[in-house]
């Protein structure tokens, strides 16, 4: 699947919040993966309120603040997730969290979100890193710049049931990512433009863009016109991994 937020109409869903839905939950392979991005201009607070669900969001631009507009700033490139736990004893395990716009100029969020069966370990615990406070690497196989926000057993740690690693990659003119299978997964574009391959099917990827993946089916990047940029969330059942290595 292939969308770009230059193609899906906003909404105003409070003052100074335009949202855009990338991803529907009953459009992923199993389901309950929702994928939105968010554009917030002075004053303007979007918040997170539903039932069983754990959230990763990534400020693609600007600077915003967490929980209101006397929480704690987080900065472009910045990666925060936010489990869903039984901490307050809520029989449907709620967690509120908002982010609200901070200085100058638009906030851009991209807010992944995954519906679960059950909420996670009562001390799961929210997190955010930052590009530049983590080791940047490059794969000596293809050159691909790589910077990993979240390891994947850092999302098991912090008692992540479907969220599973964060990355920042990055592909100079003409070197490409071979064709592959991963986890389910989604690619967003933050910058550049090229050829994306999601489900087998070629797609022309720019800044806005978003690749979707089920698990197992066949992604990668097969041209790059211009330096690309993007975000990879990958997600597993975490349960069932444990179970998969304990048998």
């Amino acid at each position: 699947m292939h969308v770009n937020i230059n193609n899906v109409s906003g909404k105003e869903i409070a003052p100074g919040v335009i949202e855009r839905v990338l991803l529907k939950p009953e459009q992923s392979k199993p389901g309950g993966l929702g994928v939105r991005h968010y554009v917030l201009s002075k004053g303007g607070e979007v918040v997170f309120n539903e039932p069983l669900t754990e959230f990763q969001h990534y400020i693609v631009q600007g600077c915003a603040k967490q929980n209101g507009h006397n929480g704690s700033l987080i900065h472009q490139d910045s990666a925060w997730f936010m489990p869903c736990n039984k901490r307050w004893e809520d029989s449907e395990a709620v967690k509120k969290h908002s982010l609200c716009h901070d200085g100058e100029g638009e906030v851009r969020i991209l807010t992944v979100s995954y519906k679960l069966p059950r909420p996670a370990m009562r001390w799961a615990k929210s997190r955010v890193n930052n590009m530049y406070k983590v080791p940047q690497h490059h794969s000596s196989r293809v050159m691909v710049g790589y910077t990993q926000l979240f390891k994947e057993e850092e999302h098991a740690v912090m008692g992540a049931l479907r969220m599973h690693g964060v990355d920042i990659q990055t592909n100079t003119t003409g070197l490409t990512l071979p064709d592959h299978r991963n986890p389910e997964e989604i690619m967003y574009f933050l910058r550049g433009r090229g050829t994306g391959v999601a489900e087998g099917v070629e797609h022309d990827v720019c800044a806005g863009s978003l690749l979707y993946t089920p698990e197992g089916d066949i992604h990668g990047i097969r041209k790059v016109d211009d330096t690309l940029q993007y975000v990879v969330i990958e997600f597993i059942e975490h349960d069932k991994m444990w179970a998969e290595r304990a048998a």
